[in-house]
């Protein structure tokens, strides 16, 4: 069977890259604080009366775990977003899609840099959503044309 020229599926692979790529900005930016991380939980558990231990190390590894996976996640169901758009506006300019990258590139960023207080790490994160677009056309062919010898979609 032919896999058609879907730009959905084309933007769940794209966003896969990005998701990728936020994801180890995400550990990255984790890994930066792990010490603070371990003197503040520490002393939060301390104020409690509870022996820190190997508990503050077990609770830091599981959330560079959780927010690889969340920013993974995020890259894929955006990415299939976006190429869902761009299929409902009818295979638009590059131009466009660009624009709409963008647009979830800088709030993504914004977001990140107030998170981190850093404007670096939130230009890096609109860097690897921008990384979408080339990612996007290496797997869709705008020129293929409308292939549907593949699954049929009801309705």
């Amino acid at each position: 069977m032919i896999e058609r020229n879907d730009p959905a599926r084309a933007g769940v692979r794209a966003g896969r890259v990005v998701g990728l790529l936020t994801a180890v900005l995400a550990v990255v930016g984790l890994v930066r604080v792990q010490g603070t991380f371990y003197r503040d939980a520490g002393t939060l558990f301390g104020l409690v009366g509870i022996d820190p231990g190997w508990s503050v190390v077990a609770i830091f590894w599981w959330t560079v775990l959780v927010a690889a996976v969340a920013r993974y996640t995020i890259g894929y169901i955006v990415g299939s977003l976006i190429g869902v758009l761009y299929d409902w506006l009818d295979r638009p300019p590059s131009s466009v899609l660009i624009g709409i990258v963008l647009a979830v590139g800088v709030g993504d960023g914004f977001l990140a840099g107030i998170d981190t207080r850093s404007a670096l790490v939130g230009g890096a994160y609109v860097v690897a959503w921008l990384c979408y677009v080339p990612a996007f056309y290496s797997i869709y062919d705008p020129d293929a044309g409308d292939d549907r010898s593949g699954p049929l979609r009801l309705g």
